[in-house]
């Protein structure tokens, strides 16, 4: 900033960083707003970056740092439901501001520290409410993004929504149809970092996922599950642990819950650990023994450990159920047959080839986590040896 104002252009730091800043939060990120047209921008400084010169946006590296710097704008109309067909550069900030999404957003802090609010976006920040700038429809028609930000800015920040803003959730709910389910993973992947079971019946009761259709519907059913339980004391675990949590009360949520995260581009690794995770509690919940040795093994020390989080919030903090999960992980001596404390090469050595050590492995498994014998190498390699003795290995393959 004090190299724009040196050059002799307006800078002011805007959007997320503000309303961070008045809350008394570290910003996650620092965006800068300018009456310096991108081309000007990077004259002023040696490393930059194209981040969407189209739009006015140039990334330049200051202090070590990268930073977003936005020529003032104004904006036409969201053809694509995404972005701006075009944009008009402007010379003021006020105009500027008047673009954005939520008041909270629309605020912008100069050099000096003054600041620039001319929707009274710390106003509805000391009261708690979130209100869209200007007609709320169109600012969700524009970008149907914006309509998962509110939910997510409302569980984040503990806001309520104002009135007008509330009916547009209800009335733009369809401007999410067009939405691509990647960028709807990436917020809901902040709400899961939210403390969103404050408000799981908002969650519970907005249109937004029937809009969208499978798989975010589910979060429907999902949400109106928890809502149900009735009060959580304690907070969520953060991230992929508070997403499978969304899925408990689904019917089939283990294999939903895999289709949700793989569609909404969390990865393959994470689907696989939430859907285990999902399995691992909803047996809990049954009543079954989900802690046991076999039940662990099947899940995987990842999802596992997922799993005990989910516990600790879904008991409410029961010292006795999470301390036993806890113990069990801990105890837990094979999650993998590489676990085992018998090298393949003693296999090899006993006669075994191919498909017959995995088979001589995984009678091993059995047996440890039945409790029949012990992890222990002269264990293994005596059970190992009967195995071949028997001939447990003749007729397989």
């Amino acid at each position: 900033m004090q190299v724009l104002h040196g050059a002799g252009y307006s800078a002011y730091l805007v959007g997320g960083a503000v309303r961070d800043l008045l809350l008394g939060r570290k910003p996650a990120d620092l965006d800068v707003a300018t009456s310096a047209r991108p081309e000007q921008v990077k004259s002023l400084f040696a490393r930059t970056i194209d981040t969407g010169i189209r739009h006015g946006t140039v990334s330049v590296q200051s202090a070590g740092v990268w930073l977003e710097v936005t020529t003032f704008r104004s904006e036409g109309p969201y053809g694509d439901g995404r972005r701006p067909d075009f944009v008009r550069f402007v010379d003021d900030v006020e105009a500027d501001l008047a673009r954005r999404d939520f008041t909270m957003n629309a605020m912008a802090i100069d050099l000096e520290g003054r600041l620039v609010d001319p929707f009274d976006g710390r106003g509805d920040l000391l009261r708690g409410v979130l209100r869209a700038v200007g007609d709320p429809v169109a600012r969700f028609r524009e970008d149907g993004l914006r309509l998962v930000r509110a939910v997510r800015f409302a569980a984040q920040f503990h806001l309520t929504f104002d009135p007008a803003t509330e009916a547009a959730l209800v009335e733009a709910a369809g401007a999410i149809r067009p939405v691509a389910l990647e960028r709807i993973g990436r917020e809901l992947e902040r709400l899961s970092q939210a403390p969103w079971h404050a408000h799981v019946d908002v969650l519970a009761s907005t249109p937004l996922w029937r809009q969208k259709g499978e798989p975010l519907s589910w979060l429907e059913s999902g949400f109106a599950w928890l809502a149900s339980q009735g009060h959580f004391a304690l907070a969520p675990p953060p991230g992929f642990a508070s997403l499978a949590l969304w899925f408990v009360g689904v019917d089939d949520g283990p294999l939903r819950a895999r289709r949700f995260a793989e569609e909404l581009a969390y990865g393959k690794d994470a689907a696989r650990y939430i859907e285990r995770a999902v399995a691992l509690i909803q047996a809990w919940a049954r009543g079954e023994n989900a802690t046991s040795a076999e039940s662990l093994y099947e899940a995987g020390r990842a999802p596992a450990e997922m799993a005990a989080r989910m516990v600790s919030f879904l008991a409410r903090g029961d010292l006795f159920e999470m301390a036993r999960w806890k113990r069990a992980i801990r105890l837990q001596q094979v999650w993998d047959r590489s676990d085992l404390a018998l090298p393949a090469a003693e296999l090899i050595a006993l006669g075994l080839q191919g498909k017959e050590i995995g088979q001589c492995q995984m009678s091993l498994v059995r047996r440890v986590l039945r409790g029949e014998i012990e992890n222990q190498f002269e264990a293994l390699r005596r059970e190992a040896a009967a195995w071949v003795k028997r001939g447990d290995n003749r007729g397989r393959g």
